[in-house]
């Protein structure tokens, strides 16, 4: 599911809208100085991490992204990938594994 559509800025990072039910926010991802990869900003506030990572198949390159915010319930993960267009689809999928 597609939550959020981001472009490229000038700091090497990129800018978008997160859009959920219950939220509507502009992120922005920008390069970290140590830890993750990339820092993610809601109005200057950290909300999430990002890693660079490579898909096991298409050997494509995603960042992997982890929200977390006190409006949250728990952790999110998503992915950020890179389009044709040269624009980013912020992406999540429903984790299955723990609902057995």
């Amino acid at each position: 599911m597609i939550i959020g559509k981001f472009t490229a800025n000038k700091a090497n990072g990129c800018a978008g809208n997160l859009s959920t039910l219950r939220h509507r926010a502009k992120l922005t991802f920008t390069p970290a100085e140590k830890g993750a990869d990339y820092k993610v900003t809601l109005d200057g506030i950290e909300v999430a991490a990002a890693w660079k990572k490579t898909g096991r198949e298409s050997g494509k390159a995603y960042l992997s992204v982890k929200l977390d915010s006190p409006f949250l319930p728990a952790p999110v993960n998503c992915a950020l990938m890179a389009q044709d267009d040269d624009s980013r689809f912020l992406v999540w999928n429903r984790d299955e594994r723990n609902e057995a």
